[in-house]
């Protein structure tokens, strides 16, 4: 009998250790999963997730040539170059993008120095002027002091620019010292661009807070937005240092261009976002489908689509083939934030978003477009496959602080409120929360 009992207790004893390991394992699996949704938020939703291409690589950080201004004279400066092959058609050179005053032409002994990996020296070129045309519906340059131009330069040999990629070109006249070597950026072609945007962010004229830049990106990254090209002194160490820790996770890229615009002439508003525009397209004509040239304090404006790329869907669906069009042209509406509103110190009245607003002045076609970069001939050259967007599919809200005297009569109050909601999910905004 007493052989049966220590039997039973054995068994029991065995089943006993076997649940409590089962109740221990899954207590851990629930205590884990708790820590995660506390720290990172509930998962979203499966029509809100932007999936990645299997075997691509996301980085944070991208490495483009840099670009800044650099002096060829004094009245002629360039911003970046890059190798124009013309998909194998044609003469192959090196388009640089540049700005000179429009009370002087460009010297008539403008040359060169290409230089390419397979030479130990440079190689000497020349250089020709190609006006660089106000894109319709853009930012008019024509009362501007200063030009927009490019320079299409080549080196002497033929055979050297059709057999090789050149890495770098310097500007020189006559005998005189050549200028600062400015890096060529080149083509990334047959890679796809399907379902691909990016918001390029125009140099602010004032220091920008962290939340600005914050909001900003979280909000574009909501709409299906991965990639951001920031001009100037747009982020600040805390932004910059969330987009390093946080970048790979929330699948963002980013990548900071120097623009100082003052360092050897002034460039008026327009010059300078003509030339974000041009280097911005030109940078990514072979990589993304859809450019979006903003300032900081600039919101896409989607009321009935959750992304960028849902919106252009529905717009070719309801017209032609959207891939046929060049540019979407935007209406942007300038708005007064509640001063109310806006000094409460909640976490809340930190989201401009969240802002009850006040329209100021019309609405009305003010230079945004969605530009689409592989369409870059008719982008640039004619106003043929354009297409007028409505505001009851996406628009542009511009933030401005105004007095309250300029105030107009009508109010509204957040119309996105869904996507405030989601910005105040989101990890980088949660974290600058937690830094702040």
């Amino acid at each position: 009998m007493r052989k049966y009992q220590q039997l039973a207790l054995t068994v029991i004893a065995a089943v006993s250790l076997v649940a409590f390991l089962f109740y221990k394992h899954e207590y851990e699996r629930l205590r884990y999963t708790l820590e995660y949704l506390d720290t990172f938020g509930e998962p979203p939703e499966p029509s809100d997730v932007d999936h990645i291409n299997c075997g691509s690589n996301v980085h944070n950080l991208l490495t483009t040539p840099p670009a800044d201004w650099v002096q060829v004279t004094s009245d002629l400066q360039v911003y970046s170059a890059f190798w124009d092959d013309q998909i194998g058609i044609g003469e192959p050179r090196i388009r640089v993008l540049a700005a000179a005053r429009v009370n002087s032409e460009p010297p008539q002994d403008l040359g060169c120095l290409v230089w390419f990996e397979s030479e130990s020296e440079a190689v000497a070129g020349s250089c020709k002027v190609e006006a660089a045309p106000d894109r319709s519906h853009g930012h008019s340059t024509k009362e501007a002091d200063v030009k927009v131009i490019f320079l299409l330069c080549a080196a002497d040999d033929p055979r050297l620019m059709l057999s090789q990629t050149p890495h770098q070109v310097q500007l020189k006249v006559g005998t005189e010292e050549p200028s600062q070597p400015v890096f060529i950026h080149q083509s990334e072609g047959l890679k796809t661009v399907a379902d691909r945007s990016t918001v390029c962010v125009l140099p602010p004229t004032i220091p920008v807070a962290s939340i600005r830049v914050v909001e900003f990106i979280a909000y574009h990254h909501i709409l299906g937005v991965h990639r951001f090209v920031l001009y100037g002194t747009v982020l600040t160490p805390l932004a910059r240092a969330l987009l390093d820790q946080y970048g790979d996770q929330l699948a963002i890229q980013y990548e900071e261009k120097l623009f100082s615009s003052g360092r050897h002439f002034h460039l008026s508003e327009s010059v300078i976002h003509r030339v974000v525009e041009l280097d911005c397209v030109y940078r990514h004509r072979d990589v993304q489908e859809n450019v979006l040239v903003l300032g900081v304090d600039q919101y896409l404006i989607l009321p009935d689509r959750p992304t960028l790329q849902a919106t252009l869907i529905t717009l070719g669906a309801s017209r032609r083939p959207y891939k046929d069009v060049a540019q979407f042209h935007l209406t942007s509406q300038q708005v007064c934030i509640d001063q109310q509103h806006h000094h409460s110190h909640s976490q809340e009245a930190a989201l401009l978003l969240a802002h009850p607003v006040h329209t100021t002045g019309p609405s009305e076609e003010a230079g945004v477009a969605i530009l689409r970069p592989h369409l870059m001939n008719s982008v640039f050259t004619g106003p043929s496959n354009n297409q007028h967007v409505s505001v009851s599919t996406a628009s542009v809200r511009q933030f401005v602080s105004c007095p309250s005297e300029l105030h107009q009569d009508t109010q509204h109050l957040p119309s996105n409120k869904k996507f405030v909601e989601k910005v105040h999910k989101s990890l980088l905004y949660r974290k600058w929360i937690i830094n702040n």
